[in-house]
């Protein structure tokens, strides 16, 4: 049969059917060339999918909702609630790494030590936005990282409830987390400086605070860990030159791959710059 004793459709059908039979026998004839049953995959597709792999096994998102209680004295006490959301997404594809994170809380007082008695109901506090980077592995183990943290006074110009006043501040840490050390997980110090920039309310003194976390991790079972000074750390205000130096424990028990909970303690060691007298807090995180 010739082809141009073939109707319209019918010629169109064969001349797509013999191009791509063609294309097929050259596809096969080179070895170099990959396929999968039907489908040619090129250098291009595989690239692009190997980014796309790359990228989304390096962006983790999760939830954390923490509880704090705060021993005041006298039969008084603080509160706060504060859910975080974090989210972590690589920088190129040299292994750096950023993280953001997300913040706000509701905080209650309660006793004596408070108005009177305090009626314990919840107000808005504080919101935090944290930015940070991380380099990838510089030396066996060890990397840096630096970033900022800025504080919003969502609880506006209640300092009972909030610090009242805009503030950010600067931060670098290191990581040292060996790969073969036993039950040594990490140790992570970070240093920030935070300083307040415009008061919301005249009764609010802007706030200059060097934070230290000297945080050191345990890996105590496949699914228990043990930090130290990762929640609570050490604070000196650069205005009074006094410190605060707590005692700092934390649990986290990991359910599975979604799942996890927290439950810690801290009790100051020199509280010059009175926090408080002792510290419960816990939290629990969903990763997604």
């Amino acid at each position: 049969m010739k082809l141009q004793h073939l109707t319209a459709p019918a010629t169109l059908v064969l001349s797509a059917f013999l191009a791509s039979n063609a294309f097929a026998q050259q596809a096969v004839s080179d070895p170099s060339v990959v396929q999968t049953d039907d489908v040619l995959v090129r250098d291009e597709s595989r690239a692009q999918a190997d980014d796309e792999l790359f990228y989304a096994s390096k962006r983790k998102t999760w939830l954390e909702v923490w509880g704090f209680h705060n021993g005041q004295g006298h039969d008084s006490a603080t509160n706060t609630i504060q859910p975080r959301l974090y989210h972590s997404f690589p920088i190129g594809r040299s292994g750096a790494q950023g993280i953001t994170r997300l913040d706000t809380s509701f905080n209650s007082n309660s006793g004596p030590k408070y108005n009177g008695g305090g009626g314990g109901e919840f107000n808005p506090g504080n919101t935090r936005w944290t930015l940070a980077a991380f380099s990838p592995e510089v030396a066996q183990d060890f990397t840096f990282g630096g970033g900022f943290r800025m504080v919003l006074p969502t609880g506006y110009n209640n300092p009972a409830y909030s610090s009242a006043q805009w503030a950010m501040g600067p931060q670098l840490g290191m990581t040292y987390a060996p790969k073969n050390a036993g039950a040594f997980s990490f140790f992570s110090p970070t240093v920030r400086y935070m300083m307040g920039m415009t008061q919301v309310s005249p009764s609010a003194t802007l706030m200059r605070t060097l934070e230290l976390y000297p945080a050191t991790g345990f890996q105590i079972t496949p699914k228990l860990k043990l930090a130290m000074w990762d929640e609570t750390g050490i604070a000196l205000s650069a205005r009074t030159g006094k410190w605060f130096v707590p005692a700092d424990a934390m649990l986290t028990y990991s359910f599975d791959k979604s799942w996890g909970a927290s439950i810690g303690a801290s009790a100051p060691l020199i509280n010059d710059n009175f926090s408080y007298f002792w510290n419960a807090y816990g939290r629990v995180m969903y990763t997604f």
